[in-house]
Protein backbone atom coordinates (compact mmCIF):
# COMPACT_ATOMS: atom_id res chain seq x y z
CA UNK A 1 0.00 0.00 0.00
CA UNK A 2 3.11 2.16 0.75
CA UNK A 3 4.36 1.73 -2.75
CA UNK A 4 1.15 2.04 -4.08
CA UNK A 5 0.72 5.94 -2.46
CA UNK A 6 4.61 6.53 -3.50
CA UNK A 7 4.41 6.05 -7.33
CA UNK A 8 0.80 7.90 -7.16
CA UNK A 9 2.64 10.59 -4.80
CA UNK A 10 5.92 10.84 -7.13
CA UNK A 11 3.34 11.02 -10.28
CA UNK A 12 1.21 13.83 -9.46
CA UNK A 13 4.57 15.81 -8.57
CA UNK A 14 5.99 14.49 -12.30
CA UNK A 15 3.12 15.93 -13.88
CA UNK A 16 2.81 19.19 -12.01
CA UNK A 17 6.03 20.30 -12.62
CA UNK A 18 4.79 20.88 -16.35
CA UNK A 19 1.54 22.60 -15.32
CA UNK A 20 1.48 26.44 -15.27
CA UNK A 21 -0.36 27.16 -11.82
CA UNK A 22 -1.99 30.69 -10.79
CA UNK A 23 -3.40 31.90 -7.66
CA UNK A 24 -6.55 34.62 -7.90
CA UNK A 25 -6.76 37.59 -6.76
CA UNK A 26 -10.60 39.29 -6.85
CA UNK A 27 -10.40 43.23 -8.04
CA UNK A 28 -13.18 45.81 -6.99
CA UNK A 29 -12.03 49.35 -6.09
CA UNK A 30 -13.77 50.93 -2.74
CA UNK A 31 -14.99 47.58 -1.91
CA UNK A 32 -14.64 44.69 1.09
CA UNK A 33 -13.43 42.03 -1.42
CA UNK A 34 -11.17 44.57 -2.90
CA UNK A 35 -7.47 42.29 -2.95
CA UNK A 36 -8.68 39.77 -1.38
CA UNK A 37 -7.22 36.00 -2.47
CA UNK A 38 -9.89 33.53 -3.88
CA UNK A 39 -9.94 30.09 -1.80
CA UNK A 40 -11.28 26.67 -1.78
CA UNK A 41 -13.48 25.44 1.06
CA UNK A 42 -16.14 22.94 1.27
CA UNK A 43 -16.11 22.33 -2.59
CA UNK A 44 -16.93 26.20 -3.73
CA UNK A 45 -14.77 29.26 -3.82
CA UNK A 46 -14.69 31.98 -1.63
CA UNK A 47 -13.33 35.55 -0.80
CA UNK A 48 -12.67 35.74 2.77
CA UNK A 49 -12.26 32.56 4.08
CA UNK A 50 -9.30 30.19 4.92
CA UNK A 51 -8.07 27.72 1.98
CA UNK A 52 -9.14 23.92 3.28
CA UNK A 53 -7.02 20.96 2.24
CA UNK A 54 -6.47 17.77 2.71
CA UNK A 55 -2.88 15.14 2.17
CA UNK A 56 -2.80 11.49 3.30
CA UNK A 57 -0.11 10.78 6.02
CA UNK A 58 1.46 8.58 4.07
CA UNK A 59 2.02 10.66 1.06
CA UNK A 60 2.97 13.71 3.67
CA UNK A 61 5.75 10.78 5.19
CA UNK A 62 7.61 11.30 1.91
CA UNK A 63 6.97 15.26 1.91
CA UNK A 64 4.15 14.63 -1.39
CA UNK A 65 2.18 17.40 -0.08
CA UNK A 66 2.02 20.79 -1.74
CA UNK A 67 1.50 23.65 1.62
CA UNK A 68 -2.29 23.38 1.62
CA UNK A 69 -2.51 27.12 2.20
CA UNK A 70 -3.28 28.94 -0.90
CA UNK A 71 -5.22 27.95 -3.57
CA UNK A 72 -4.36 27.37 -6.96
CA UNK A 73 -5.64 26.55 -10.42
CA UNK A 74 -4.49 24.96 -14.00
CA UNK A 75 -5.96 25.39 -17.18
CA UNK A 76 -8.02 28.62 -17.65
CA UNK A 77 -7.86 27.70 -22.01
CA UNK A 78 -11.64 26.45 -22.22
CA UNK A 79 -11.93 24.73 -18.69
CA UNK A 80 -10.81 25.11 -15.32
CA UNK A 81 -8.90 22.84 -12.69
CA UNK A 82 -7.38 23.08 -8.81
CA UNK A 83 -3.84 23.44 -8.59
CA UNK A 84 -3.52 20.02 -7.28
CA UNK A 85 -1.36 16.95 -7.09
CA UNK A 86 -4.03 14.12 -6.57
CA UNK A 87 -4.38 11.70 -8.78
CA UNK A 88 -7.24 12.60 -11.08
CA UNK A 89 -7.32 16.19 -10.44
CA UNK A 90 -10.51 18.46 -9.41
CA UNK A 91 -12.51 20.10 -12.18
CA UNK A 92 -13.89 23.60 -11.51
CA UNK A 93 -17.74 24.14 -12.84
CA UNK A 94 -20.37 26.18 -12.82
CA UNK A 95 -23.87 25.07 -10.96
CA UNK A 96 -26.46 25.74 -13.87
CA UNK A 97 -29.17 26.87 -11.59
CA UNK A 98 -27.51 29.12 -9.15
CA UNK A 99 -24.60 29.71 -10.63
CA UNK A 100 -22.37 29.13 -8.37
CA UNK A 101 -18.32 28.59 -8.97
CA UNK A 102 -17.70 25.25 -6.98
CA UNK A 103 -14.91 22.22 -8.10
CA UNK A 104 -15.27 18.35 -7.79
CA UNK A 105 -13.95 16.34 -4.94
CA UNK A 106 -11.03 14.05 -5.30
CA UNK A 107 -11.50 10.74 -7.44
CA UNK A 108 -14.73 11.77 -8.59
CA UNK A 109 -15.63 13.51 -12.05
CA UNK A 110 -19.71 13.41 -10.39
CA UNK A 111 -20.84 17.58 -10.90
CA UNK A 112 -24.36 18.20 -11.54
CA UNK A 113 -26.47 17.40 -14.42
CA UNK A 114 -26.06 20.45 -16.73
CA UNK A 115 -23.04 21.69 -15.03
CA UNK A 116 -20.62 24.33 -17.06
CA UNK A 117 -17.15 23.29 -16.90
CA UNK A 118 -16.45 25.36 -20.02
CA UNK A 119 -16.29 29.52 -21.17
CA UNK A 120 -13.01 29.83 -19.20
CA UNK A 121 -10.28 32.43 -19.94
CA UNK A 122 -6.97 33.63 -19.10
CA UNK A 123 -5.50 37.19 -20.68
CA UNK A 124 -1.70 37.55 -19.91
CA UNK A 125 -1.21 41.42 -18.45
CA UNK A 126 1.85 43.46 -17.09
CA UNK A 127 2.15 41.68 -13.38
CA UNK A 128 -1.30 40.55 -13.47
CA UNK A 129 -3.40 38.54 -16.32
CA UNK A 130 -7.48 38.10 -15.75
CA UNK A 131 -9.30 34.83 -15.48
CA UNK A 132 -13.11 35.05 -16.98
CA UNK A 133 -15.81 33.25 -18.02
CA UNK A 134 -17.74 33.87 -21.34
CA UNK A 135 -20.89 32.77 -19.59
CA UNK A 136 -21.14 35.70 -17.43
CA UNK A 137 -18.89 38.34 -15.01
CA UNK A 138 -17.88 37.02 -11.99
CA UNK A 139 -19.74 37.62 -8.71
CA UNK A 140 -18.80 38.02 -4.83
CA UNK A 141 -21.96 37.67 -2.97
CA UNK A 142 -21.75 37.98 1.27
CA UNK A 143 -22.56 34.83 3.45
CA UNK A 144 -24.83 35.85 6.04
CA UNK A 145 -23.49 32.79 8.24
CA UNK A 146 -20.15 33.31 8.03
CA UNK A 147 -19.70 37.53 8.30
CA UNK A 148 -16.33 38.12 5.56
CA UNK A 149 -16.81 35.68 4.08
CA UNK A 150 -18.02 36.10 0.05
CA UNK A 151 -19.09 33.28 -1.78
CA UNK A 152 -18.04 33.06 -5.60
CA UNK A 153 -20.39 32.90 -8.85
CA UNK A 154 -20.76 33.36 -12.94
CA UNK A 155 -23.46 35.71 -13.56
CA UNK A 156 -25.73 33.69 -15.27
CA UNK A 157 -28.33 34.60 -17.82
CA UNK A 158 -31.84 33.83 -15.83
CA UNK A 159 -30.12 33.54 -12.43
CA UNK A 160 -30.82 36.20 -9.62
CA UNK A 161 -28.39 37.34 -7.60
CA UNK A 162 -28.84 39.57 -4.52
CA UNK A 163 -28.36 43.75 -4.38
CA UNK A 164 -25.61 42.90 -1.91
CA UNK A 165 -23.51 40.61 -4.72
CA UNK A 166 -20.48 42.74 -6.11
CA UNK A 167 -19.28 41.97 -9.96
CA UNK A 168 -15.00 42.29 -9.41
CA UNK A 169 -11.83 41.08 -12.11
CA UNK A 170 -10.39 37.73 -10.80
CA UNK A 171 -6.47 38.53 -11.46
CA UNK A 172 -4.14 36.12 -11.97
CA UNK A 173 -1.08 36.05 -10.50
CA UNK A 174 1.88 32.70 -11.62
CA UNK A 175 2.84 30.54 -9.19
CA UNK A 176 5.44 27.81 -9.25
CA UNK A 177 3.48 24.42 -8.04
CA UNK A 178 0.37 23.04 -6.94
CA UNK A 179 -1.15 24.90 -3.72
CA UNK A 180 -2.60 21.71 -2.40
CA UNK A 181 -2.75 17.67 -2.47
CA UNK A 182 -6.54 18.05 -2.63
CA UNK A 183 -8.53 20.52 -1.95
CA UNK A 184 -11.95 19.73 0.63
Amino acid sequence: MKTTATVAALTGLLSSASAQYFGLTSARSASPIHYQSVSASGQSLWLGKPTASYCPENVKDIDGCPAGNTTTFAGGEGSLSMGVVVPGGQQVYVEPDTGAVKYTIAHSAAMPEGAIVTGWSTNPGNGFGILSNENGGLLACPCESDEGSWKVFVQLEGVSFDDGCLGFDALTSNSTQAGAWQYS
